[in-house]
C-alpha cells in the first residue's frame, strides 16, 4: 500500500514539474514561455473549486430542509392505530 502512495507522489511531482519547466524550452520566457505552464494546474484547481462550491451549496440546502417535528409524527403514529388515546394525551404533554 506504501508503495501505492510512493507511485501516486513521484507521478504528480513528475506532471507539476511539467507543466511547470516544459515551456522554457523554445520561447524561454516569452509570451508562450514559463507562464504556460501554470494554464493546466490553475484551470483544474478553478473547476475543482467550482464544483466544491456547488456540491456544498447542495448540500447546505437540502439539510435547511424543515424536519419533521413531533407533534407530526406523534399524530401520525395515533392516527394509524400504533398507540392509544391515552399514550397520545401523554406524550403531547410532554412535547409541550
Amino acid at each position: 500500500m506504501e508503495e501505492n502512495k510512493n507511485i501516486w507522489v513521484w507521478a504528480l511531482a513528475a506532471v507539476v514539474l511539467f507543466f511547470l519547466l516544459g515551456n522554457l524550452g523554445m520561447g524561454s520566457y516569452g509570451i508562450m514561455g514559463f507562464g504556460m505552464g501554470f494554464g493546466l494546474p490553475f484551470m483544474l484547481l478553478f473547476w475543482g473549486v467550482l464544483i466544491w462550491l456547488v456540491v456544498t451549496l447542495i448540500n447546505a440546502g437540502q439539510s435547511g430542509r424543515k424536519e419533521e417535528d413531533a407533534l407530526i409524527i406523534l399524530k401520525k403514529r395515533y392516527a394509524s392505530g400504533k398507540i392509544s388515546k391515552k399514550q397520545y394525551d401523554e406524550m403531547k404533554k410532554e412535547i409541550r
